[in-house]
């Protein structure tokens, strides 16, 4: 019998409302990673109760990596315990209580702690969050929704950069605190993961959560079975070591693990980490509006390659990401180079910072920003992908806190512009690991793109062979 069309339009909008609802968390981590860009220049005025050296405003943007790292391994076992929206849902409260530790701070080591317990939240929401995403939607938006958690990370750094134009660093983190509130509030009236419920036996949870989702536009029953046959198929019980090895198991991780480390050395956290202060150092006159200029093509650009990551695929948008950033970092290296011992040249070439990291940022946005998080849901199985997605984002936070700690360490020893080719370097292995390693996931069901990794089983499956199904 044919569906009426107003049935499966309902179906589709409550898939959506249940993503916003998951997605209001990315919007509170990106809130946490841009804060420290404003805060910590706010944070020099002679009216600061807090003013720290440069060495404590290091550890204020790189502490909360640190608390990321921690999150990131609790969320992979707290996912399988208390399901990806319960977790959500718990870590609203560390969240909430980090942001008052910040708003009321008269020593540094209050904002340290409140910085390191706002990042294991960020930890959490970067290990919870793709996994739900990924599994209530149908594969034709997949792509659209699993990318849409870095376009939310970025809109919460816009936000929080565009109310720190205006707002003492202090009352930065009430608004922040506040949406904390609201991410919970509206994770309430969203339904868990189907995938998650079948997993634990909720077999009828996970058709009322199906029918929620997609309304009567499917069998829920029979999508619900071919879950359970799914998980099924899989093995129970702790997963071994021996498990973790396999083909299926090891080399997702391994591809999950390289798309983090690129996205991270290519420099992103420290640009966003310090932006105001990268635009002071290249002599702009305006360092906090050139900053919201570059947020807002963060967002822009992630919400354009949310839009083509179902259309171009991933590698294609990866591979544009890669090289757009090696080209920008180089010209904006080449300026610093150059304008060091040549003051009319950086008079007269102004310019090129803002557009080199425009660029920079747009192509970031295109590619390493948003696909890692997609494609390590989309690789890992349903009974690895918490654990692996936890260690992947533990590796991420360590990532980021090491670049945005030493970012400074080496704009002193190698200068900016050594630091911005260290950074170019990477974009360009990126590529190469882009071409060379990883498969290509658009418009694959899960059970596909497992098949990939389970080729390697077969003796007549050769390297060659799996090449060329990538």
């Amino acid at each position: 019998m044919p569906v009426p069309p107003i049935q499966s339009k309902h179906g589709i909008r409550k898939m959506y409302l249940a993503a916003v609802a998951a997605l209001s968390f990315a919007v509170a981590a990106g809130m946490v990673c841009g804060y420290s860009a404003s805060a910590t220049a706010d944070m020099k005025r002679k009216s600061s109760p807090v003013r720290p050296d440069p060495e404590e405003i290091a550890w204020i943007g790189s502490i909360m990596a640190l608390g990321a790292v921690l999150g990131g391994i609790v969320a992979g076992f707290l996912c399988n315990k208390l399901g990806r929206k319960g977790t959500l849902m718990i870590s609203s409260i560390p969240f909430l209580a980090g942001w008052l530790f910040i708003a009321y701070a008269d020593k540094v080591a209050y904002i340290y702690i409140g910085r390191f317990i706002t990042g294991s939240c960020v930890g959490i929401a970067c290990v919870t969050a793709p996994p739900y995403l990924i599994e209530i939607s149908t594969p034709d938006v997949r792509g659209l929704l699993g990318a849409s958690f870095q376009l939310f990370i970025v809109l919460g750094v816009l936000i929080v950069n565009g109310l720190g134009a205006t707002l003492s660093w202090e009352w930065l983190a009430i608004p922040s605190a506040g949406l904390a509130i609201f991410a919970i509030c509206c994770m309430i009236f969203v339904p868990e993961s189907p995938r998650w419920l079948i997993g634990k036996g909720g077999y009828q949870e996970a058709i009322a959560a199906v029918k929620f989702l997609q309304g009567d536009r499917i069998d829920a029953s029979a999508e619900c079975v071919a879950i359970d046959e799914d998980l099924r198929n899989q093995p129970k019980g702790s997963i071994s070591l021996q498990e973790l090895m396999k083909p299926d198991a090891i080399i997702p991780a391994l591809l999950s693990f390289g798309l983090v480390f690129f996205q991270q050395f290519t420099g992103s956290n420290a640009i966003l980490f310090y932006t105001v202060e990268i635009f002071s150092a290249a002599g702009s006159h305006n360092a906090n509006a050139s900053t919201i200029i570059i947020d807002a093509v963060l967002v822009l650009a992630t919400c354009v390659s949310s839009g083509l990551m179902d259309k171009a695929g991933r590698k294609v948008l990866l591979v544009i990401s890669g090289v757009g950033m090696a080209v920008s970092l180089f010209a904006l290296g080449t300026y610093d180079y150059i304008s060091e011992s040549n003051a009319q040249f950086k008079s007269d070439y102004g310019w090129i910072p803002l557009v080199s990291l425009i660029i920079y940022i747009a192509t970031f946005s295109l590619g390493f920003g948003p696909i890692p998080w997609l494609m390590m849901a989309e690789m890992t199985s349903i009974r690895t992908r918490s654990l692996i997605c936890g260690a992947a984002t533990a590796l991420c936070w360590t990532c980021v806190f090491i670049v945005t700690k030493t970012f400074q360490t080496m704009e002193v020893s190698i200068h900016d512009y050594g630091a911005y080719f260290f950074y170019a370097g990477f974009s360009v292995l990126s590529c190469i690991f882009t071409i060379f390693c990883l498969p290509e996931t658009k418009g694959k069901q899960f059970e596909e793109i497992q098949q990939l990794f389970l080729s390697y089983r077969k003796k007549e499956n050769t390297p060659e062979k799996y090449e060329e199904m990538s």
